[in-house]
């Protein structure tokens, strides 16, 4: 059996964190485009993102999310993810906060749990959150952002208490999904290369055979272990990728819904138009009328569980 390449190999990203005040905010990036091969990568911290300009797609786990200003990202360090801007957009502008919530505001027994993240993890739970539907976590995260770029007195004692409100609100929502960690993440791990081949070619013809040698599986082994692990069949998993950087095409450019549909690998006009109306429930042209972020909460799940195989 053929051996997995190490250029697909999920990196460990590590932190470095100041240990009086574990928290940190990277200067804003501003990408015209997204590197051409992205790498899925995990850090040993929380990741907080926010989106000031620009749109794409984010890969976090099984997840497939759309992204766009306003939006902000929450990801913690059990979660490998990767970020593809649209193609063709405006560059896509971010600020991140890394910070280690435990460690940051006490390690008193009675609030380990309140501020662990890595619950908050799996396909049930929505890494991205807007601003439209999520305004109290957006607030807090752009305060403390500001906090973070500010030598204002009372600095610490403001943002331990910035991470403890923000981590309150998403323990409130009870969106954790409660799964065994260990023997998914050793599955997933095992998926990456295929995982990033779909990301980097997605609008290049995929065959799954291919999908598989890369990963060093057979294509029935494969095709199982996608489906166990990932949630669906990998055709369904590629189409969920295109079917997102069309959407966000859609509403970040002037090209024809035909244009697009090409420009995101579909060989026809009809196969596309109907996968996409299944997946969101309106068709192209409808969404790209539609500018309101609610729709778009309610029409865009971040995965499709079909899980029939194809």
């Amino acid at each position: 059996m053929r051996k997995r390449s190490s250029a697909f190999e999920i990196i460990f990203h590590p932190i470095a964190l100041d240990p009086v005040l574990p928290i940190k905010c990277e200067e804003p990036v501003v990408q015209s485009c997204c590197p051409p091969v992205p790498c899925l990568h995990v850090h040993d911290c929380l990741e907080l993102g926010y989106c000031f300009s620009g749109s794409g797609v984010y890969l976090v786990g099984e997840k497939v999310m759309q992204f766009r200003a306003g939006d902000m990202v929450f990801v913690n360090q059990t979660e490998a993810h990767m970020k593809q801007c649209t193609p063709g957009g405006s560059p896509s502008k971010w600020s991140w906060v890394l910070c280690d919530p435990i460690r940051l505001v006490g390690h008193r027994s009675d609030t380990v749990a309140e501020l662990d993240p890595t619950p908050f993890r799996g396909a049930a739970f929505k890494n991205i959150l807007s601003g439209s539907t999520h305004p109290a976590h957006v607030r807090i995260m752009l305060r403390m952002i500001e906090e973070l770029h500010a030598n204002a007195s009372g600095k610490a004692s403001a943002l331990r208490a910035l991470v403890w409100e923000l981590m309150t609100l998403m323990q409130r929502e009870d969106r954790k999904e409660r799964e065994p960690h260990g023997a998914a993440r050793r599955e997933y791990n095992r998926l990456a290369p295929a995982l990033q081949i779909i990301a980097r070619d997605y609008a290049q013809p995929l065959h799954t055979a291919d999908l598989a040698r890369r990963c060093g599986l057979s294509e029935v082994h494969f095709r199982r272990l996608f489906l166990q692990t990932i949630g669906c069949a990998p055709r369904t998993y590629w189409n969920n990728l295109r079917l997102h950087m069309a959407a966000s095409l859609l509403r970040g450019c002037t090209r024809s819904v035909l244009e697009i549909s090409m420009d995101v690998g579909f060989e026809t006009l009809s196969s596309f138009n109907r996968l996409f109306l299944s997946l969101f429930g309106v068709s192209p042209r409808a969404w790209r009328n539609s500018g309101d972020d609610h729709q778009r909460e309610a029409h865009c799940p971040e995965f499709n569980k079909d899980r029939s195989p194809t």
